[in-house]
């Protein structure tokens, strides 16, 4: 029998979602979409919709660490891509397994929800600053949590210029690169900046969408990165095509009694 063709595998690390917006649900989504074989460790539950949070209980660290070490022992993991992992204990003991492994991690530092709920406990901010960024290939933070990580005090960037120089700011502190998201910046179009710690910064802009209120897409971008990453592609090729994909599931969000949801399945070129 002639051996049988497999998908790039990647690891998500992230919290369960029961509206299947965000989340390890909408990972699961964006792998396949992208021809990938997604695994996950659950590190939370969260009970919520578009716009509220209900509830959140954690997983034990302990039960995290092992689905990780399950995942990279069974399986050719070629990325990586962590999600809210909500407490220091949880951050500690992922940041610990992943020592094991050489994939290009992608980390999105879920803080802070689009519509405002922190998710994260502040006490593990610093947590992620000792323990996991250093580890890390990209940082994708939304504008909210770029504030939060950035040293010392400043104010939320305002537009694709102080939007590019906070980026770039991030990107020399941690040493990694850094996607910030500006699509609640104002105006018409939505930009996002790719800053290196170098000095090179790359921008893509998109139609901004009206009328649509969406909820993972930071997941869904993340995801989406390390899908391309575990496909081989480079950083800068692996952020197009993962803001492409984000923008055109978007543009064809789903909707059910006023709540808004990216559309996984529309036809998407990833060019």
């Amino acid at each position: 029998m002639p051996p049988r063709p497999s998908a790039p595998v990647y690891l998500s690390i992230a919290g369960s979602d029961c509206s299947a917006g965000a989340g390890i649900q909408a990972d699961l989504k964006t792998g396949c979409a992208l021809g990938c074989y997604p695994l996950t460790a659950v590190t939370c539950v969260v009970s919520e919709v578009p716009g509220t949070v209900d509830g959140i209980v954690p997983m034990g660290a302990d039960f995290v660490a092992q689905q990780i070490r399950l995942c990279l022992r069974h399986f050719p993991v070629r990325a990586i891509k962590t999600g809210m992992l909500y407490a220091p204990a949880i951050v500690e003991a992922v940041a610990a397994e992943l020592r094991t492994s050489d994939a290009p991690l992608v980390v999105d530092p879920v803080m802070i929800a689009t519509a405002g709920e922190p998710l994260l406990l502040r006490s593990a901010i610093r947590t992620y600053e000792e323990h996991l960024i250093p580890r890390a290939r990209i940082l994708t933070p939304n504008l909210d949590e770029l504030v939060h990580l950035l040293p010392g005090e400043t104010t939320r960037p305002a537009d694709a210029d102080t939007l590019t120089e906070a980026a770039l700011t991030l990107a020399r502190h941690y040493g990694c690169a850094i996607l910030a998201k500006g699509g609640h910046l104002s105006g018409t179009t939505c930009t996002d900046v790719l800053a290196l710690p170098g000095g090179e910064t790359r921008r893509w802009e998109h139609e901004r969408v009206c009328g649509i209120s969406t909820h993972g897409t930071g997941c869904t971008l993340s995801s989406a990165l390390a899908a391309r990453l575990a496909a081989g592609d480079d950083l800068i090729t692996a952020t197009a095509c993962a803001l492409h994909y984000v923008s055109r599931a978007i543009a064809d969000s789903l909707r059910w009694n006023q709540l808004d949801a990216l559309n996984h399945m529309s036809p998407l070129r990833h060019a």
